[in-house]
């Protein structure tokens, strides 16, 4: 944990941690939930009984029922106990399961639109929350100058810090949800290779049903035909350690290239809003010592930050059981830091 020098520590807001959890272990729905379109897109506003201390924008993560998703509508919904506005976005290309070239710069266009409506956004703070690939997106908005005054807070869920590094461990590792794998395949052919119909064709099938099918990982041999040429192949690509190394090196080329929005910028000024980490230790598709490792940048670079690594937390997983103490105290410790800094 860091603090900025010569300015007071916000007081923790014990009160709104614990409603909020509550809510979340609860599945509780307080307040009011309105579906709006704003620029042609439908977002979600989950609005307080009382008059909300903060806007919070939430960004789905690459989930195929977006802002519908029950896990992200639980979520909305415990923010809102602890008095938040929330606002949730359909972003259409991360609903489709797709990471792009011009994702990136979608996803900070319309953050900074969501921002400037005072329609939308009633408060004067604004706190920015993402999970998973989509947690990339708020930090560099953060660090945009037409949010940089507006924004109070960062919530990073199941972050990275290395975008290499992630991508290794989803291709090669035998520990990672094949799931991140097929994502990163299928966005990587329809971008890069898109001659290759069938092969975009089935890896989008296998995605979609690997999305829809969540409550465990789905095996590639369960996914994919190996009585189809294309499907085969294509299970060979994914499955064979010598393929999925050279594969490997094909995605690294483009986050160096045209994907290099997804990379994490190297410098973090001091003056950036402080940063809420959190984390599943067991995380099967961003490992942990992601959102430890960019907890240790943001410590060298002097910004306020908490990082709550918590076994009561998976990738996408809702289950908080209240009887687990002292993982509930560590994330009662966690929101309540996060959520005294939604004022400045």
């Amino acid at each position: 944990m860091s603090g900025l020098q010569g300015r007071p520590k916000p007081r923790p807001e014990w009160r709104g941690a614990v409603k909020l959890l509550f809510a979340f272990q609860r599945n509780q729905t307080p307040g009011k939930l309105e579906t709006v379109s704003h620029d042609d897109t439908r977002v979600d506003i989950y609005d307080p009984p009382t008059a909300p201390m903060a806007t919070v924008i939430f960004v789905p993560g690459l989930a195929i029922r977006g802002r519908e998703d029950p896990r992200i509508r639980r979520f909305g919904w415990a923010l809102c106990a602890a008095g938040a506005r929330v606002l949730i976005p359909d972003i259409p290309s991360i609903r489709a399961l797709k990471i792009s070239a011009r994702q990136p710069a979608e996803v900070n266009a319309l953050l900074k639109s969501l921002a400037q409506d005072r329609t939308m956004v009633t408060t004067d703070d604004i706190a920015l929350m993402s999970v998973s690939f989509s947690s990339v997106f708020v930090l560099r908005a953060a660090l945009d100058r037409a949010l940089a005054d507006r924004v109070s807070a960062l919530g990073l869920i199941g972050g990275y810090f290395d975008i290499e590094k992630v991508a290794d461990f989803l291709i090669t590792s035998e520990h990672a949800d094949p799931y991140g794998r097929l994502l990163i395949a299928r966005s990587y052919f329809a971008e890069f290779e898109s001659a290759e119909q069938g092969v975009v064709a089935a890896l989008k099938h296998a995605v979609e049903r690997s999305a829809l099918d969540n409550a465990q990982p789905n095996e590639l041999d369960d996914l994919f035909d190996v009585n189809d040429p294309v499907e085969k192949s294509l299970h060979r690509l994914l499955s064979d350690p010598e393929a999925r190394r050279g594969f490997l090196d094909k995605v690294v080329k483009v986050f160096d290239g045209n994907w290099a929005g997804y990379r994490v910028p190297q410098q973090l000024p001091q003056s950036m809003p402080a940063v809420f980490l959190l984390h599943g230790r067991t995380d099967p598709v961003i490992p942990t010592e992601e959102s430890r490792r960019l907890a240790h940048r943001l410590a060298s670079q002097g910004v306020a930050h908490h990082l709550c690594v918590s076994n009561l937390l998976d990738h996408g997983n809702t289950a908080i059981s209240l009887r687990r103490a002292v993982d509930v105290y560590h994330l009662v410790v966690g929101f309540a830091w996060f959520l005294a800094r939604l004022r400045r």
